[in-house]
């Protein structure tokens, strides 16, 4: 096993789940991509590093992408193989790094276009480059950023709490805060009222909004993207399943994770190829109402 499949199988993450609807070889490449992700994700919070300490690591992963540096054996060999053997344009994955080097001394986003933007740059920014890995074209480029918004959206409403109390990260923009009366002692103290739940739903629809626009996007490519984006679609189905959970609960975050079980993810899936299918037209199967069809 390398060890990408590794780290991609300890991770036991929704998209993990999903990869395993890919042919082996792009299965493969996703590992790979996916390993990436993790790892430059968990340099933030890995403990024992010193500040200088998580930049080196992010600069060397950035050196190890742009090929400006030989890989060690092992997973910097495999990611810096992807980005050759795929010449995969390497602006999204450098976006990524920089969103996360903006997490290791964390400022709370004071508006929605600042919240927007560090989702394009860890969630939408992967998803572009997940898109070509899978073998999507370049017309898919807008669908994955709308269903990384929407992704990135849901896991915020969700870890809330958990930013708060493991990291100190407030990712809810102040000024929505501030229109809703929630403080950050709010969030310290796991408050759950009325005003906490109305900043929740608030931007709840904003990520609602994002998963219309995704399934716009989606709906409008060709079968074979569609085809290609299969694992992407059974994510925005998992994450929203999350949404409405939240939801229907009215979001208490504060007391519990919300989650989809491996069963509902298999179904999901299912609906996912299913849903990338073109059927005949009503034209086309105008004969089962008694008109010929044509020759």
């Amino acid at each position: 096993m390398s060890d990408a499949d590794t780290i991609t199988k300890n991770a036991k993450s929704n998209l993990a789940f999903t990869l395993m609807d890919l042919p082996e070889e792009r299965r493969q490449n996703m590992a790979r991509l996916y390993a990436f992700c993790r790892i430059v994700d968990d340099v933030v919070d890995e403990p024992g590093m010193s500040t200088e300490e998580r930049h080196a690591a992010l600069n060397r992963w950035e050196d190890i992408i742009t090929c400006t540096a030989e890989p060690t054996p092992g997973i910097e060999a495999e990611v810096q193989k992807l980005v050759v053997d795929l010449q995969l344009d390497t602006a999204p994955m450098e976006e990524l790094i920089k969103g996360c080097r903006g997490d290791i001394s964390h400022q709370q986003p004071e508006t929605r276009r600042e919240l927007l933007h560090y989702a394009y740059q860890v969630a939408s920014c992967v998803g572009i480059t997940s898109a070509a890995v899978m073998g999507a074209t370049s017309e898919a480029k807008e669908y994955a950023i709308a269903l990384g918004y929407a992704l990135q959206l849901v896991n915020i409403l969700r870890d809330v709490a958990e930013d708060y109390r493991k990291h100190g990260r407030i990712y809810l923009p102040a000024e929505d805060m501030e229109l809703f009366g929630v403080t950050a002692d709010d969030l310290h103290n796991q408050r759950y009222n009325y005003r906490v739940r109305q900043l929740l739903a608030y931007e709840a629809a904003l990520a609602e909004y994002y998963f219309c626009k995704a399934e716009e996007h989606y709906q409008a490519l060709s079968v074979n993207d569609r085809n290609c984006l299969i694992p992407a679609q059974a994510m925005s189905l998992i994450y929203h399943t999350v949404l409405e959970k939240m939801r229907d609960d009215e979001y208490r975050v504060f007391e519990r994770r919300y989650s989809v079980n491996n069963f509902r993810k298999l179904w999901f899936l299912l609906r996912a190829r299913i849903g990338s299918i073109e059927f005949p037209s009503v034209a086309e199967w105008g004969f089962l109402y008694g008109e010929k069809k044509p020759l």
